[in-house]
């Protein structure tokens, strides 16, 4: 009687030492699952910040030569004149403007 009741226990103890060894492994691998996840998304947000970047340095580039415009064509009166003619297409009384494209 007692060495079949040792070995329910010996059996036991087995099953323990099983689950968590099984326990163990579910725990990696959803530890894993997480990881690869994590590590993906870091990766895209850091390819969307680099893409903002440069999108934000493109238009501080913008921004600049706006700036060096609206500065030229505020402070002279002859760039002015030659812009709103070349743009607009004025011209003067009398004179003749011939458009080529």
């Amino acid at each position: 009687m007692k060495l079949k009741r040792k070995m329910s226990e010996a059996t036991k103890l087995k099953i323990i030492n099983y689950f968590w060894i099984v326990l163990t492994v579910i725990i990696a691998i959803c530890t894993l699952y997480v990881s690869i996840f994590t590590i993906r998304d870091t990766i895209r947000a850091k390819a969307q910040i680099r893409e903002h970047d440069r999108k934000i340095e493109s238009l501080e580039q913008k921004i600049e030569r706006d700036s060096i415009f609206i500065e030229a064509i505020t402070s002279d009166p002859e760039f002015m004149e030659s812009y709103a003619r070349e743009r607009y297409h004025m011209q003067r009384p009398g004179e003749t403007v011939y458009i080529l494209e």
